[in-house]
């Protein structure tokens, strides 16, 4: 193959036999371009070394060279035009024989240190632990299999390495050899051994030299750690064990200690991070502390960390106390956390004041808080980046609308107000009115902010979610890829649980004190997914849902007891359905109490506040 460097013989008996699945990672072949792949797999006139590994791209040996931009990796396969062509090569390749599976167990185990045969990669056995009588120490078996690493860099170490990662390897042998301190607590190995430890293992390793000197398993841990730390099996296997090493531990080992304890959300151990901190013993050295107390999400921290970047001090804490504010943003007290952040828009140090207005701009009502900065003396390239934080894009408001395309005046005052709010163009589209055309100011405001914004302002998915939705949302993203700006689109109203909450809770107020009766009507709806959804939100709003058709409302709740009842026609402004049962309603007189029917949602001024605050908070 044209640039390829020479390969060694492969052993006899190495290749098993065409791989019938496409392959995800590349061995031999890894270091070409994807062209000459592609050629020699057409061509059938190369035998590539595929190795499988569950879509992953695994690490080649450092003698290997760097990794170019055309290169295979996992992501790339799946998101990349060459990479896509190359799996469908590969599937080519496999059936043509071309393909072969490099074998995973050499002829000459590196493991066992003698001739193995190839043993279609079966999983060795493992030892059953049954458990101990009370009060009786249980020693697990010792392995009598002699394991020795390859050098660093070699493809025999990373062999070995993989083979472990893959359960293919005795872990008990190698665990052991550290144990006996035949092997040094190396951090690719430690990395390998990490996930595949069980609580009496994590012991006996912490035990040994592995536990007198935490470098090499921080080095070791911190690039998994954090996805691992969440899973139940590996959180029962270290976080005890780790606890109890490290109160054992001398002051400055227990910090490195609390750098892997930090990654396990737990409120001992965010007592232990706050002590570190705060200890002026520890100060200078407890510096990598502190995005991990952040990290913990305990609301008494956030005063803490604030004060440190605030106060004067080194710039190193100040922004090592802003990283941890960002990783628990939500769970510090709102108001306290905006004025901080506005106190540091100012501070003399850009990188600090440029950190500030980015947590503002994340907090929920950050866009007025950037407004009330915009009246200090800011820094210009603050100053500009809080202008840029505040250009939003413009809305499109899809609504149902009235025969005709009419919008009513509730939806455009609405509409309006947020224009003002937001310092954008709010566009108003009727389902029943023909398609908009947005003005130059529009595009040219889209186009500042790079993205123009859907907005479906419907409450049920119904028809026009389901279908007229899909349909008017292609029309703006081809619109607006023509003017070279993204559209973001945002779920419809009524599925926003924030939304669902807000009319809960709103309900709920106009119940009164004596918790009368609800019924929230809806027009009919077809398909099981309408009828799922109408049965979620009755469950939300404590209230069931009755099925009104426009022309004849009342027919609809001919069956119900009206006695004592709210009748609330789910609509944001006056419909024909809202219209006709008022009308209904004046002109019956019932037998019973008179049901009272409450007004459309826009009407209601907690609801309104919401959807306004929303709408103008979007990005």
């Amino acid at each position: 193959m044209p640039g390829a460097e020479p390969r060694p013989p492969e052993p006899a008996g190495a290749h098993p036999g065409p791989v019938l699945s496409p392959p995800a990672v590349v061995e031999g072949s890894q270091r070409f371009a994807v062209g000459h792949v592609l050629t020699a797999v057409e061509q059938g006139g190369d035998a590539l070394r595929v190795d499988l590994q569950r879509g992953h791209l695994i690490p080649q040996p450092l003698g290997h060279g760097g990794i170019g931009p055309f290169e295979l990796g996992g992501s790339q396969l799946a998101h990349q035009h060459e990479h896509q062509l190359l799996l469908l090569a590969f599937g080519k390749g496999a059936l043509k024989g071309v393909i072969h599976r490099f074998p995973l167990f050499p002829t000459a185990s590196p493991l066992l240190g003698q001739p193995q045969p190839f043993a279609k990669h079966r999983r060795p056995a493992r030892v059953d632990r049954q458990p101990a009588a009370a009060g009786v120490a249980t020693q697990p078996p010792r392995s009598n299999v002699t394991v020795g690493l390859g050098e660093p860099g070699s493809e025999l170490r990373w062999q070995q390495l993989q083979q472990l990662r893959r359960g293919l390897a005795d872990a008990e042998a190698w665990i052991q050899a550290l144990v006996d301190r035949t092997l040094a607590p190396e951090p690719d190995l430690l990395a390998a051994l990490i996930p595949l430890l069980d609580r009496s293992q994590v012991e006996r390793l912490l035990a040994a030299d592995v536990g007198c000197d935490p470098a090499p398993l921080l080095e070791a841990a911190l690039p998994e750690w954090p996805s691992l730390a969440a899973r139940t099996a590996f959180r029962e296997a270290w976080l005890e064990p780790l606890l109890h090493h490290s109160a054992a531990a001398t002051p400055i080992q227990q910090l490195g200690w609390l750098q892997l304890l930090g990654l396990f959300r737990e409120p001992r151990v965010a007592q232990l991070l706050r002590r570190a901190v705060q200890d002026p013993a520890t100060a200078e050295a407890a510096l990598p502390l502190l995005p991990l107390l952040g990290w913990q999400r305990q609301p008494q921290d956030g005063a803490l960390l604030m004060r440190r970047a605030v106060e004067p001090g080194p710039l190193q804490w100040r922004h090592q106390a802003l990283e941890g504010l960002a990783l628990g943003l939500s769970a510090w007290p709102q108001p306290a956390l905006a004025s901080g952040l506005r106190t540091l828009t100012t501070d003399l140090d850009a990188a600090v004041a440029a950190k500030a207005v980015d947590l503002l701009a994340r907090l929920p009502a950050g866009a007025d808080a950037l407004r009330q900065c915009l009246t200090e003396a800011l820094d210009s390239a603050v100053l500009a980046r809080v202008q840029r934080r505040l250009r939003c894009s413009p809305l499109v408001l899809l609504v149902h609308g009235r025969q005709g395309g009419h919008i009513p005046r509730e939806l455009q005052q609405l509409a309006a107000d947020v224009a003002a709010r937001r310092g954008a163009p709010v566009l108003l589209q009727a389902l029943t009115a023909p398609e908009v055309r947005p003005d130059p100011e529009v595009w040219s405001a889209a186009q500042q902010a790079r993205a123009l914004t859907l907005v479906p302002l419907l409450l049920l998915p119904g028809g026009h979610v389901r279908s007229d939705l899909p349909r008017l949302a292609r029309h703006w993203q081809s619109t607006a890829c023509a003017q070279g700006v993204a559209l973001q689109r945002r779920p419809f109203l009524g599925a926003w649980p924030a939304w669902q909450a807000a009319l809960a809770q709103a309900l709920s107020r106009r119940r009164g004190i004596g918790q009368r009766r609800v019924l929230w009507l809806h027009h009919p709806l077809q398909g099981q997914l309408p009828q799922r959804f109408v049965g979620h939100l009755s469950a939300v709003l404590g209230c069931p849902a009755v099925r009104t058709p426009y022309e004849t409302p009342l027919l609809g709740l001919a069956d119900q007891s009206l006695e004592q009842t709210l009748l609330l026609p789910l609509t944001l402004a006056a419909n024909r359905l809202s219209e006709t049962l008022d009308r209904e309603l004046r002109s019956t007189t019932l037998a019973q109490h008179q049901p009272a029917l409450l007004p459309p949602l826009l009407a209601w001024s907690d609801l309104r506040r919401f959807l306004l605050t929303s709408l103008v908070q979007l990005p």
